[in-house]
């Protein structure tokens, strides 16, 4: 698995000359959005994500992507590689794998408890309000059943409250899928990725 990480503050999104870098989903998802920091961030995932498609491929240009009918983003060129992207604050994210992925990045902000009565399960809420630090333990499960719902590839669709993250292996219509924090490069933010493991050949 490769992840990249990526400062987008310094990204002028009324520059055009990001444009010949994006492709035109892209170019037209930028022009729909109307805050700037969500237009540098949008533009920040792309420019990401062709960085590290060619860093893999050795290719040098556009990358061609989709996204299937839960939104989850494929390459239509490189079906052995999975691809995930995400973006908060001032960072985008992106995971490449050989299995399905799914990566979420969160700036650290107030642990909103309403919100994880609602969405987490008891033993995730428990596990926050137990923790000497609520909005990093907050963010930290709110990463991972992100990431764990864009690899399975059904995103908001699936009930949060279905499954538990407190553990780092989950078993899904009997798949197994695994949870990993990762280190970000700048405090205040919260990161983790969650794959498919492979079944072992019979």
């Amino acid at each position: 698995m490769k992840i990249y990480l990526m400062n987008v503050s310094g990204i002028d999104p009324s520059d055009e000359k990001w444009y010949k870098y994006l492709s035109e989903k892209r170019i037209k998802k930028v022009k729909r959005l109307r805050k700037e920091s969500r237009k540098a961030q949008s533009i920040g995932a792309e420019l990401l994500l062709r960085y590290a498609v060619n860093q893999i491929t050795g290719e040098n240009g556009l990358v061609k992507w989709d996204t299937d009918e839960n939104g989850k983003p494929y390459l239509t060129e490189h079906a052995d590689i999975y691809v995930n992207l995400s973006h908060s604050g001032d960072y985008a994210v992106c995971a490449l794998h050989s299995s399905p992925v799914g990566i979420d990045i969160q700036r650290v902000g107030k642990c909103d408890m309403g919100i994880a009565k609602r969405f987490f399960t008891a033993e995730e809420t428990e596990y926050i309000e137990a923790s000497a630090d609520r909005e990093s333990a907050f963010f930290e499960i709110w990463t991972k059943k992100e990431s764990f719902t864009k690899a399975v590839g059904k995103g908001i669709a699936m009930n949060m409250k279905d499954f538990s993250v407190i553990e780092n292996e989950i078993v899904y219509e009997g798949e197994r899928y695994i949870l990993k924090k990762c280190l970000p490069k700048k405090d205040g933010y919260k990161i983790s990725v969650c794959y498919l493991l492979p079944s072992e050949p019979s």
